[in-house]
């Protein structure tokens, strides 16, 4: 893709208006037929193909009926905030690594768990045991 940094706003709009002309000709239709499929004028197919300025509602019509608005909302970025910027702000924890979910301490099989206590052996006045399927 060629950069048009140096052009002038009126060279702009003349290259936009002869880019509009070259993909309406290649879908076969004619001014008066883009003007009824966006609701506008001729006159503004006209303009908008010549370069000259036209209201930005009309320009909006027309990439509309041209299936190109999205390419042209597509020009500036989302604002909404990148997963690292979420990261940054503290809404996301950040992963931690994975640890070995048994460990043996004195004899004992248990399974490791923040806020619960489980362990396969006999409870003294604690939590009963999850057991498989009791939930249900």
């Amino acid at each position: 893709m060629a950069m048009y940094s140096a052009q002038t706003d009126e060279s702009a709009l003349a290259l936009l208006g002869k880019r509009m002309a070259a993909f309406r000709v290649r879908n076969n239709w004619t001014q008066a037929k883009l003007a009824q499929m966006a609701g506008v004028s001729k006159g503004t197919i006209e303009r908008i193909e010549r370069g000259d300025s036209v209201q930005i509602l009309n320009l909006v019509k027309v990439l509309r009926a041209c299936d190109m608005l999205d390419t042209f909302l597509g020009i500036f970025p989302d604002d909404s905030p990148s997963p690292m910027q979420i990261l940054q702000m503290g809404k996301i924890k950040p992963r931690q690594r994975a640890g070995s979910p048994h460990k043996k301490t004195s004899g004992q099989n248990i399974i490791s768990d923040t806020g619960a206590n489980y362990s396969a052996t006999p409870n003294s006045g604690k939590k009963k045991p999850w057991v498989w399927e009791e939930d249900k």
